[in-house]
């Protein structure tokens, strides 16, 4: 196993499984910033795809050795948010609700508009414990249907048939998952996606940090095919004070009768907000592939 499998194998999230199970947290912790330094000595290329990203986001004044720096941070937070998750699993529902903090006003608007008939879109970045995050959201009473990465890695069934066993209904991006997902908006369900992981495929670039990015189109596309209010969250860390989810919107959509460039305008609208929570801290933004095509190759 490689530092590309951190996270994507399924023999690394079943060693983090085996680790939360039998180390207390401060062992645990303490694995994954000796894990970072190592990261951080040998320069791995995942590493390399960490610090490319964080220079977007940090800009051209953060010197090398500060930036080396922040990307070793990104690897021990990973650690620790890893063994939380790979901790928490298997409690009682309820008990989520302690481990990450969501304010009451935003719960009780989403469950006003579901009651109303409107669809919630929840675009959530890869922050911090994102994972405990949307178990926290279940364990409000938010029914929902969680549209994960296509064709995944083995690593990544694996932590989707964990979440599933917590109540999310987690299903992989694909035609059929998409028109259920249209369904559940139009129908006032509530659905949750990432905002964040990039598809180079995609027909157009977003800009990002003033930059055009591989931020996805699919989740604007989706907000306003269902006229869903979307929402876009992201997870914090405060050593006092524990994970909290925030959330910012609903992200005003345009409808101008141009299908294509009210898309764009949206997926830049959704981009702005998400700027924002990876500024304030990127060093908690999970982020392990390339966000901006490589200027080598441009």
């Amino acid at each position: 196993m490689g530092f590309r499998d951190l996270g994507s194998s399924e023999r690394s999230v079943r060693t983090g499984l085996w680790i939360a199970r039998h180390m207390p947290p401060w062992a645990g912790y303490g694995l994954g910033q000796l894990v970072s330094r190592v990261i951080a000595w040998r320069k791995p290329e995942i590493f390399g795809i960490v610090r490319a990203n964080l220079s977007h986001v940090v800009g051209p004044a953060v010197g090398d050795d500060k930036l080396d720096d922040i990307a070793r941070r990104v690897f021990a937070h990973a650690g620790q948010c890893y063994y939380d998750f790979y901790h928490a699993l298997d409690r009682p529902l309820h008990v989520y609700r302690d481990l990450v903090h969501i304010s009451d006003s935003f719960i009780e608007r989403v469950k006003s508009a579901m009651s109303d008939g409107c669809g919630v879109l929840v675009l959530g970045l890869h922050m911090s414990n994102f994972d405990l995050g949307m178990l926290s959201l279940c364990a409000h009473g938010l029914e929902m249907q969680a549209l994960s990465l296509a064709n995944p890695e083995a690593g990544f069934r694996l932590q989707n048939r964990l979440r599933a066993q917590e109540g999310l209904e987690v299903t992989a991006i694909s035609a059929e998952s998409l028109r259920t997902a249209i369904r559940r908006l139009k129908r006032g369900g509530l659905v949750m996606t990432g905002i964040d992981r990039p598809v180079p495929e995609d027909e157009a670039l977003v800009p990002f940090f003033g930059q055009p990015a591989y931020l996805p189109l699919g989740p604007a596309r989706l907000a306003l095919m269902t006229d869903a209010l979307a929402f876009v969250g992201g997870c914090r860390y405060h050593p006092d004070t524990g994970y909290a989810l925030h959330f910012t919107g609903p992200i005003d959509m345009l409808h101008s009768g141009d299908r294509r460039q009210d898309i764009l305008l949206g997926a830049r609208r959704l981009a702005a907000a998400t700027e924002e929570y990876v500024r304030a801290h990127p060093e908690q933004w999970l982020m392990f592939h390339p966000v901006w095509p490589d200027p080598s190759t441009r």
